[in-house]
């Protein structure tokens, strides 16, 4: 039986999906992006899930798209659109409405690196070797890296990373914003990412996080006013929600909050009952 592409793993309501082709520094092929893809359509209808983190088996991250397979694109001319499509878009992570830790514990590039982009928030090991890559590969900038990567650091530097392709650390890109939190090289990065998944999924409202990032998605494109309108609409549903007055309530009587399963607390308060009734 051939070997899971994508490994999970569940532990007080997170998710940790490992990349797993570790016998190719887990390269990036359209079966493993159909796979972890799934997981994550996965993790989405599971209630029991309420954060994801994602990391490699082994060694890496993800270094790229899988050279064995470019070759054979290079050498036939062989390709396939059909073979390659997958369900969901290719920009499927950013839709996921619940919070995505990606934990780099090594080598991380091309698709690899995108993949990260389109997670909330960044651990990684120190030390670990990061690139844009596509313009050292004859290939535009992939999968929204263009319009992810000037977000998360700024036009300038985002322009610097592609134009270039060049390798930089995890420690260079944590200076630039683009890594939250960096993890000694002889520290477990997953751990760490797992800890700080296990304290969203344990404190924060799971319809909170996903109107959160939504908005965030929306704002790109908004203005100013319609960004305020369309948080003022949020509002007014937010309070009348389950998850509020439980938010309010837990912060009165000095307890852990009990909120809803997404998909649920944003229902009126009398809609939903974490005893099930």
């Amino acid at each position: 039986m051939a070997e899971d592409l994508v490994l999970r793993s569940d532990e007080n309501g997170v998710a940790v999906l490992t990349l797993n082709r570790p016998e190719r520094k887990n390269a990036w092929t359209i079966p493993l992006q159909r796979r972890y893809y799934g997981r994550l359509q996965e993790c989405v209808e599971d209630d029991s899930v309420r954060a994801i983190v994602v990391t490699g088996a082994g060694s890496s991250f993800c270094p790229g798209a899988d050279f064995l397979e470019l070759q054979t694109y290079t050498q036939t001319g062989d390709f396939n659109p059909e073979a390659a499509t997958i369900e969901q878009p290719d920009w499927y992570p950013i839709t996921v409405p619940k919070p995505m830790v990606a934990a780099v514990n090594g080598a991380c590039a091309g698709f690899g690196l995108v993949q990260t982009l389109m997670c909330d928030v960044r651990f990684a090991v120190s030390g670990a070797r990061m690139s844009t890559a596509f313009a050292r590969r004859g290939l535009p900038a992939l999968h929204a890296a263009s319009y992810l990567l000037p977000r998360l650091i700024g036009v300038s530097r985002a322009t610097e990373l592609l134009v270039s392709g060049r390798t930089f650390t995890s420690d260079e890109a944590a200076d630039m914003g683009l890594v939250h939190t960096i993890v000694p090289a002889d520290g477990d990065v997953v751990a760490a990412a797992r800890a700080y998944a296990e304290d969203l999924a344990a404190n924060c409202s799971p319809a909170s996080v996903a109107h959160i990032k939504e908005q965030l998605r929306h704002s790109y494109e908004q203005t100013f006013l319609e960004t305020v309108e369309d948080a003022e609409g949020r509002e007014r549903t937010a309070l009348s929600s389950f998850d509020f007055n439980e938010g309010v309530q837990s912060f009165v009587e000095r307890r852990p909050p009990a909120f809803a399963p997404y998909g649920k607390g944003g229902l009126p308060r009398e809609g939903f009952s974490p005893a099930g009734s």
